[in-house]
């Protein structure tokens, strides 16, 4: 595969135009090339290139939950394709990497396969989020096994609750506001693909905070490897 790295950005309601440079600049001192793309066509029709890893930061979603999305509906609600989740399935399962960040976790709700790669994920009417604030975070053994930041540290974000991470995943970190840990941050092995998600990161504060910023580059450098989490 190429150095390079296709990162989906843009959609509904946060601030991709600072999150996204933020993550691309960890991802290219992880060693890779990042390629921002606001077009999704573009972004998957560059899997067929082999690129070393697909970012997603972007919030593409039907916004059929609620009628409160009702007035952009218009501009911003998507269904992914058959024809696109095929490709995004079969580029992580044949040795492709993919990682997901925040909002990523609630893109493509039309597309059960989007949850399936990922290994959990935003299922609307069991996940939700208290308001962005001040959240605790810990990282697993896991998760100070690769992460050579803090062991704890606080950062202000949204605290994504009831993801279900599935069994094989590895969690690398919990946050806890008061409904018990939640896993926010985990790695796994999809086919002979690799995958990485992180539900924290609302913006670039965010994702540039001292300890949050050490467990994405941690995440990074495992899509990298080749052993098992």
């Amino acid at each position: 595969m190429s150095q390079s790295v296709i990162l989906l950005s843009g959609g509904y309601s946060h601030p991709f135009h600072e999150s996204s440079p933020a993550l691309a600049t960890l991802i290219e001192g992880a060693g890779w090339q990042p390629q921002i793309k606001e077009s999704i066509d573009e972004a998957i029709a560059s899997l067929a290139e082999q690129p070393a890893l697909l970012a997603v930061n972007a919030l593409h979603w039907s916004m059929v939950q609620h009628e409160k999305y009702a007035p952009d509906r218009s501009e911003f609600a998507y269904a992914l394709p058959d024809h696109h989740m095929d490709a995004i399935e079969q580029y992580v399962a044949s040795g492709g990497r993919l990682f997901v960040q925040h909002v990523g976790t609630i893109c493509f709700d039309t597309q059960p396969h989007w949850h399936t790669v990922m290994g959990g994920g935003w299922t609307w009417g069991r996940s939700h989020h208290p308001p962005m604030g001040k959240i605790s975070v810990q990282l697993t053994r896991a998760g100070q096994a690769l992460s050579v930041g803090p062991e704890h540290f606080e950062l202000l974000d949204e605290a994504y609750h009831n993801l279900d991470p599935v069994e094989d995943c590895s969690v690398l970190a919990t946050c806890e506001i008061d409904e018990g840990p939640q896993p926010v941050a985990w790695v796994r092995q999809f086919g002979t693909g690799r995958v990485a998600v992180d539900a924290l990161g609302h913006d670039a504060r965010s994702i540039n905070a001292p300890g949050h910023r050490e467990l994405i580059m941690a995440q990074l450098e495992w899509l990298k490897g080749t052993d098992d989490a």
